[in-house]
């Protein structure tokens, strides 16, 4: 702590520190939260100046993470970190593949910011290539995707600041996406004014098409009137054969991603909503947040996280419907895609 004060015959600090010179410093180590007041004196009175020093307990915790996993042959390795202020006790890590637990392994004491490189040495990785394995078979393709979990401190033995981030998923394999421009031509399509043929032009029923790899859709051109695709996988059973569909199976870690906007241009006076939807187990369409779009010349990105959905089957729809103005507005879909992300 440092002062200076001028004009004065007498300066003392309290507490503890008493009569000082009328300038100087001093290094303090309080305990506790403490006012250090100074009081500055001379014939014609005195004044006084406060300082308040704040001591907080600092609360010392480990904290363990997982940062990486990888396969070196058969080998599972992984990083293991201790994010925290204070050193973690010896603990167990579980490796899970497809949500099955399939090996553990000990860890020593962690110094608070160390990080190790571990492995599950137990264990022999018995799938065929990962994390670059695919393959297919079967008339709908049949792909080999694993989800690789490993979590610290399985048995709490260590009591950390966080304990919800103990675990990091990673996928090996080929990651699910669906391609929404790559289906628009085997989705089912309807307006509000009826149902629509691919493949089509936009008129006042609405329509929609693809144009420079987006996929452009119009509803009808009346107040409130909206267009929608409905998507499914689709697949041919033997060569030569009609395609055909079933519901789309939803893995976990999914999210929906999209850019939006209209086609170049296009002029709206109200713009449009648009919105991601399902079809749910009595047949019925749920739409998730519609996003507003406008004819500004603004692309905004639309993303839904599709986690409550995971390990139900669906059919999904994009969905446009146009606000007050009869314009039939018409939009983009950019890169319209499901993906797998952990």
């Amino acid at each position: 702590m440092t002062w200076q004060v001028s004009g004065a015959t007498s300066v003392t600090i309290e507490p503890d520190i008493g009569e000082v010179d009328s300038s100087g410093s001093v290094i303090l180590s309080p305990a506790s939260t403490v006012t250090y007041t100074l009081t500055a004196s001379n014939e014609a009175g005195r004044v006084t100046a406060s300082a308040k020093i704040t001591v907080a307990r600092v609360h010392r915790e480990p904290d363990l993470v997982v940062t990486d996993i990888w396969l070196s042959g058969a080998v599972v390795n992984y990083k293991i970190k201790n994010q925290g202020n204070a050193d973690a006790d010896p603990s167990w890590t579980c490796l899970y593949v497809n949500k099955l637990k399939e090996a553990r392994a000990f860890v020593d004491r962690l110094r608070a910011g160390e990080e190790k490189q571990e492995t599950f040495s137990s264990y022999d990785w018995r799938f065929p290539g990962a994390p670059d394995f695919i393959t297919s078979s079967g008339p709908t393709g049949t792909i080999n995707r694993f989800e690789v979990k490993v979590c610290a401190d399985v048995d709490g033995a260590v009591e950390e600041s966080n304990e919800d981030n103990n675990c990091l998923v990673t996928i090996w394999g080929e990651k699910f996406t669906y391609d929404f421009v790559k289906n628009a031509h085997l989705a089912k399509w309807r307006s509000s004014a009826g149902d629509l043929k691919w493949p089509m032009v936009a008129t006042s029923k609405g329509g929609a098409y693809l144009l420079y790899n987006t996929l452009v859709m119009c509803p009808e051109a009346v107040s409130n009137g909206w267009i929608m695709g409905r998507f499914a996988e689709y697949y041919v059973k033997e060569f030569g054969q009609e395609t055909t569909s079933r519901e789309i199976e939803v893995p976990d870690y999914t999210k929906f991603v999209a850019k939006v906007g209209f086609k170049s241009g296009d002029v709206s006076s109200d713009g449009v909503r648009v919105a991601l939807g399902y079809m749910d187990t009595a047949g019925s369409l749920v739409l998730f947040h519609k996003m507003d779009v406008y004819s500004d010349g603004i692309t905004r990105t639309y993303e839904i996280d599709l986690s409550e959905l995971a390990g139900t089957k669906t059919e999904f729809v994009l969905w446009v419907e146009a606000k007050g103005s009869p314009e039939g507005d018409c939009v983009q879909w950019i890169e319209p895609k499901i993906i797998q992300q952990p």
